[in-house]
């Protein structure tokens, strides 16, 4: 889109100095009024040609027919930009609704239990929660108030608060073969990135059939396997938070309120 978007630019400035150079010219050249050589000049570049005023010296000739040559190919080179501009935000709405498709599911069926599990064993998340305020009611103000906290989280785990049965239940969940079989997923960096890392987390339990008499070397190793879950998990969750927010408002403030979080100030 970007890309298109200079093209469109570039070839619209280069338009538009045509169209200067050719009302110009014809105002030296055939002695024309400005709105007569601007109104020819449109219509040479268009190649609609009406004929009703026409050049009569060479050099508005050749003008003209170099206007007939260049302007045509930046007009069309508008023209063609902004109907791939208007294709190409049509295809991006379509991802966006794909991947935010897939994102609600992942997150219905494991990401939001996956993401409180990790919140659970975040001491630093724990640490700011207001237990004065457990059932206290979300506002728009309180979800900037968690983004900007969460921006600036360190989401360190303390492996000792895992379940690890719990966990590896959750990780054996078959929703993520059937997401990682979707192509729409390899085109959503966030997504892939956050599968992958929860792969290689499932890949290290499945290696470790004791998940009891762990040392902290080992733990330290798992908890920084968890970590590299939790961050892009906060992130994708966010994100969709935010495209409901824009999208589906009511349903926004539903799961906001059982967000997994409970900060309620900044930190």
């Amino acid at each position: 889109m970007i890309d298109t978007l200079k093209r469109f630019s570039l070839a619209f400035i280069l338009l538009l100095i045509g169209v200067a150079i050719g009302t110009i010219g014809f105002i030296a050249l055939e002695g024309f009024t400005p709105l007569e050589s601007f109104y020819l000049t449109v219509s040479t570049i268009t190649l609609v040609g009406y004929g009703d005023v026409v050049p009569v010296t060479t050099g508005g000739r050749v003008l003209a027919m170099g206007l007939v040559v260049t302007g045509f190919i930046f007009f069309a080179s508008v023209i063609i930009t902004s109907i791939r501009i208007v294709l190409e935000r049509r295809e991006q709405k379509n991802q966006a609704q794909q991947r935010h498709t897939l994102t609600a599911l992942f997150l219905n069926e494991i990401g939001s239990k996956l993401l409180g599990f990790l919140c659970q064993c975040d001491p630093a998340l724990l640490s700011t929660r207001d237990p004065a305020q457990p059932e206290k009611v979300w506002t728009t103000e309180d979800f900037e108030k968690l983004a900007d906290t969460l921006k600036r989280h360190s989401f360190n785990i303390d492996p000792r608060r895992s379940d690890w049965n719990t966990l590896d239940k959750l990780l054996d969940s078959r929703i993520l073969l059937r997401l990682l079989e979707d192509p729409y997923v390899l085109e959503y960096p966030l997504f892939s990135s956050l599968l992958r890392a929860i792969f290689h987390l499932k890949d290290e339990f499945r290696t470790r059939p004791n998940l009891v008499d762990m040392s902290d070397a080992v733990l330290n190793h798992i908890a920084n396997d968890m970590k590299k879950v939790y961050r892009p998990l906060v992130n994708l969750w966010l994100e969709h938070m935010r495209y409901l927010e824009k999208t589906y408002p009511s349903l926004f403030f539903t799961v906001l309120e059982s967000n997994p979080f409970g900060i309620t100030k900044a930190a």
